[in-house]
């Protein structure tokens, strides 16, 4: 961002010591002194409205940014709670997002980034108590080692209790979105 302050615009030999100053000259670097102050003030309010803060929320809109060291970094985990029925996997939620079953669930997604950008959410499932299914959309595309899919049902059929992780990625918003299976765990 480049200033628009513009100190050159004050004449700094007015007013002259011992001679009559026209008050023109007065006004003129008053009014450019003032037009400066008020550029300050909105070029400081720009820096406060858009900096990176330590102590607070950043939101960088999407925009990117580049040569970054990120060290002890962390992700948010959203947990859907006991669930079962329809669940959408929203991205903006955080890329690591769990859920246990208390009955069959139909997977969706929401608020993938836009094409040409990557998003990811890894799935911690825990089918508890029994057997139930995983539904997927039509839109997944399924890695073949995915425990227990039917590729005709686009359905998940876990044998019985136990903890899964799956990871859901796209590159095209969501339109075709890949899922393989990380691992699994048995309780």
């Amino acid at each position: 961002m480049s200033s628009n302050i513009v100190p050159g615009n004050i004449d700094s030999s007015f007013p002259v010591a011992g001679q009559d100053n026209s008050s023109q000259g007065f006004r003129d670097n008053f009014t450019a002194i003032k037009n400066n102050f008020t550029e300050a003030r909105d070029e400081i309010v720009d820096l406060q409205d858009n900096k990176a803060s330590t102590d607070t929320n950043t939101s960088f809109n999407d925009y990117v940014v580049t040569r970054a060291t990120l060290k002890d970094c962390a992700e948010t985990v959203y947990a859907h709670g006991s669930v079962s029925g329809s669940v959408i996997l929203n991205h903006e939620s955080g890329h690591y997002q769990t859920i246990t079953t208390s009955g069959s669930i139909t997977l969706a997604f929401n608020n993938w980034p836009a094409s040409a950008k990557l998003g990811r959410i890894i799935l911690d499932i825990t089918f508890a108590n029994t057997a139930h299914t995983l539904t997927v959309t039509s839109a997944t595309l399924v890695a073949d080692n995915v425990t227990g899919f039917d590729s005709g049902t686009d359905i998940i059929t876990v044998a019985g209790t136990g903890r899964y992780l799956y990871e859901f990625v796209t590159a095209n918003g969501g339109t075709t979105v890949l899922m393989h299976q990380i691992g699994k765990l048995y309780v």
